[in-house]
């Protein structure tokens, strides 16, 4: 079957790899959809030893993925064959993969947090992935689409968006606040419209001119561009010299970070979802003089993620108006430039 793989320095290769084949628990999906991460260009597509970070975080350093393992994480699309032991799932069933599988008996595994298990293992890392026409998954880590959920929202859930909802989760956002977004790729658009159906006012800031006039059409009220303009002070202008009840910073920039803080007002929230980079803080005005409460957020859980598909199934939520491109497996190489390049 077609495949691919990453050569690093932002080269991509295809290849024909084996028929995978299901053992006990396992089920093979035949792919409808699968999402690109920021992480899969970080660590896989980007890196060459001339783009070295001088100053790089342990997140930086890490080397995350198992040599031959075919990439992607964000897998959806259609079983086509179980493995013994497999009753709970049919042939012809529509799917999403909770893309983490543990070892299905420490405490994190038993709560569905099975990026917490010790032995973790995750789709497109550390076993094959979604970059491929056909993957084995673990029976356990499928979550069943419902007919009104396509398969590219089942793919989006799988990372992207599920990261953003837990996220939204932590911070709690209610009608009436305002909540600052820092970061408006994949995972920050998706936080756009889930602040939005929380009932918030959204601030949403980036860069990029695109990635706001798309969060624009998701429901932001207001966008700002961080390089023209104090994204900090047009916050506590808009709100009235309080400042947001709620920020989330998706960037995993320093400055997106320090800016998520600074805006935040006295008893508000904060949430750092996006990774990489050091950062230095000022604890005392930051945090503790605001009686800030800062959040970490990774990832999400498999009942998380199985909240989310339901949600999706039941609400209007627009969650696949914030996928900007759809390529076919043979043009992967394009899609991969056009991530690359931000938009």
């Amino acid at each position: 079957m077609r495949a691919i793989r990453f050569l690093g320095d932002r080269r991509v290769e295809a290849f024909e790899a084996p028929e995978p084949r299901p053992a006990a628990g396992e089920v093979v999906i035949a792919m409808r959809a699968a999402g690109i991460c920021g992480s899969d260009l970080g660590f896989l597509y980007r890196p060459s030893p001339a783009a070295a970070s001088e100053a790089p975080s342990a997140y930086d350093r890490w080397i995350p993925n198992a040599a031959g393992v075919i990439p992607g994480h964000e897998p959806a699309g259609v079983v086509v064959e179980l493995g013994p032991g497999v009753h709970h799932l049919a042939v012809g069933d529509r799917v999403a993969c909770y893309h983490i599988t543990g070892c299905n008996e420490c405490r994190a595994c038993r709560a569905g947090w099975m990026l917490h298990c010790r032995t973790y293992r995750s789709y497109g890392w550390q076993r094959d992935g979604a970059f491929a026409e056909r993957m084995v998954a673990d029976a356990k880590s499928c979550i069943r689409l419902p007919e009104s959920v396509s398969f590219v929202d089942g793919a989006y859930c799988a990372c992207g968006a599920g990261t953003a909802f837990q996220a939204t989760k932590r911070g709690a956002p209610t009608g009436g606040e305002t909540v600052a977004i820092f970061g408006l790729g994949g995972v920050g658009l998706a936080g756009v419209l889930f602040a939005k159906a929380a009932g918030a006012r959204v601030i949403a800031v980036d860069p990029i001119a695109m990635r706001r006039d798309l969060a624009g059409s998701l429901g932001a009220d207001e966008t700002i561009d961080p390089l023209t303009a104090n994204a900090v002070e047009i916050i506590y202008d808009l709100t009235e010299g309080e400042g947001a009840h709620l920020s989330i910073d998706y960037s995993g920039s320093s400055a997106g970070r320090l800016a998520a803080l600074d805006c935040a007002r006295v008893w508000g929230r904060s949430v750092f979802v996006g990774e990489r980079n050091l950062t230095t803080i000022d604890p005392s005005p930051q945090i503790l003089h605001k009686q800030l409460t800062l959040h970490g957020s990774w990832v999400c859980s498999w009942p998380v993620m199985d909240e989310l598909v339901q949600l999706l199934a039941c609400d209007a939520l627009p969650l696949e108006n914030a996928v900007t491109h759809r390529f076919p497996l043979e043009r992967i190489n394009e899609a991969f430039r056009v991530a690359d390049s931000g938009e």
